[in-house]
């Protein structure tokens, strides 16, 4: 029986693709369901490859800043090699656009992809422009990591502590068109210490920790009075399920958790990180210690692609 698309969840989606598309060449190390496919590259070396497509009226409001959208049409496809903890090197950008000022709208859309990449020094290599009822941009990005730095979200181990990389919720008032992809800090993370799993959090801590807990089988435990919430954010559903944050969420060892957790207590550190639990064999799933020490479930209701 065929599901009516308005019933299918974007998991089940990919899952049901990831199925029906199992790769056939032996280079391809990781393909569906990470935040990059993995292909064997140079000695020592893996290439990644990633694809976003933005949507009017999904991952943007209509009459958005056409410069900003670009712009985040770029940087959500260099914040998933960040993720893997790769570098990015080329893209690729197709765009359907609305008949009305198509050629003016164009140049706003492609100077905002063009910012973001040249900051991230991504080299555009090439395209394609179609016809829309409404704005459509879709960008591929190719990068390459160390074998020894690749990050996935299926490495976590029992105990690992659980960090972010900055303030989480509301993005929806704008932080998500400007955000900008935790690329430095991806790799300084992955050069200092053994990165157990990471994802970038582009559907909400909730989502994500999910995906990165079923990834690795293990359950994982959250404490809401360590979880850093953005300026204005005053309830933590907003910072659970908001989404479009584009931080890190990732796993460390006990050990290399203190010893970053002593590294940012040094002078002049300039990022910052956010322990805020622990992963767990004792059950599947996300929990969430709160504020009264009460234990609950948190699900998967963070942002919805269909």
């Amino acid at each position: 029986m065929v599901m009516p698309l308005k019933k299918i969840t974007e998991v089940g989606l990919i899952e049901r693709f990831a199925k029906a598309l199992k790769p056939c060449d032996p280079s391809v190390v990781v393909s569906i369901g990470d935040d990059a496919a993995v292909v064997r590259g140079a000695k020592g070396c893996y290439r990644l490859y990633t694809v976003d497509m933005l949507v009017e009226g999904t991952h943007f409001k209509k009459g958005e800043s056409y410069k900003k959208v670009g712009y985040k049409a770029m940087a959500v496809s260099i914040s998933d090699i960040a993720a893997m903890g790769g570098e990015p090197q080329y893209a690729l950008i197709s765009v359907g656009l609305p008949k009305k000022n198509a050629q003016t709208e164009a140049q706003k859309l492609f100077k905002g992809a063009a910012s973001c990449a040249r900051k991230f020094n991504v080299d555009v290599i090439g395209g394609d422009t179609n016809c829309s009822s409404k704005l459509v941009i879709d960008c591929f990005v190719a990068g390459k990591v160390e074998e020894k730095n690749l990050a996935l979200r299926s490495g976590a181990k029992p105990g690992d502590h659980i960090f972010v990389s900055g303030l989480l919720g509301g993005s929806i008032l704008g932080k998500h068109l400007t955000f900008e992809p935790r690329l430095k800090e991806a790799r300084f993370l992955v050069k200092n210490f053994k990165v157990t799993s990471m994802i970038d959090l582009s559907d909400g801590l909730g989502v994500d920790l999910n995906r990165l807990s079923y990834a690795s089988a293990l359950g994982a435990i959250i404490f809401e009075d360590r979880i850093p919430m953005a300026r204005g954010v005053k309830k933590i559903k907003n910072a659970l399920f908001d989404g479009e944050d584009f931080e890190l969420l990732f796993t460390l060892s006990p050990e290399d958790s203190f010893r970053l957790l002593r590294m940012m207590k040094k002078n002049k550190f300039a990022m910052s990180f956010y322990q805020i639990g622990r992963m767990t064999d004792f059950f599947s799933g996300v929990r969430m210690m709160t504020r009264e020490n009460k234990v609950e479930e948190v699900g998967c209701d963070g942002f919805k692609h269909f």
